[in-house]
């Protein structure tokens, strides 16, 4: 009797040939131009070749998700209900990630690319995306802070362009007074 060898199929794992995903590769610098009444600023990441510009805090976070969405990380739980999100980005550099560095030294690339030049910026580190909002860790300067929701990220937001906003207009007396 001749026997017949059989091969179990291995199974095929699926790994980005470019980068692997991690909370880092999400994580975002966010430069302030202007924190009036309506903040002006830059949003970067390691990915991205330039700052996407947003104006007011409704943008800033809409912009945050579709990186995050763009990124596919941190994963979105649940899929955001939109009238119609394709239109939304369609022709604005948030359309698609096509021109994005995913090499393996984007990181480098990064770091000798950004320099905020002293204007106010915050570090965000969005880990999660879980009961249809965000959670992670937003630093300014010394001050860290873990946030639950989208709306706390916002509360810490505002309260940290706030104090900017107090710490300019007190150089500015001082300055006047001189």
């Amino acid at each position: 009797m001749i026997k017949t060898q059989t091969t179990k199929e291995q199974p095929k794992s699926f790994t980005h040939p470019v980068y692997s995903r991690t909370w880092r590769t999400s994580v975002l610098i966010i430069t302030f131009r202007k924190y009036d009444l309506v903040p002006e600023g830059e949003i970067f990441n390691i990915h991205i070749p330039h700052g996407i510009s947003f104006c007011g805090l409704g943008d800033l976070m809409m912009k945050m998700d579709r990186i995050y969405d763009l990124l596919d990380y941190p994963q979105a739980e649940l899929q955001t209900r939109c009238w119609n999100d394709v239109e939304h980005w369609k022709g604005t550099p948030l359309e698609s990630d096509a021109g994005w560095n995913y090499s393996e030294d984007a990181a480098q690339q990064f770091h000798d690319k950004i320099a905020t030049g002293g204007s106010p910026s915050v570090y965000v580190e969005t880990r999660f995306r879980r009961y249809g909002s965000w959670q992670g860790i937003l630093q300014a300067g010394k001050k860290k802070a873990s946030y639950r929701s989208a709306l706390e990220f916002l509360h810490y937001l505002t309260e940290y362009i706030s104090d900017k906003k107090t710490k300019n207009r007190t150089n500015f007396y001082f300055y006047l007074e001189i």
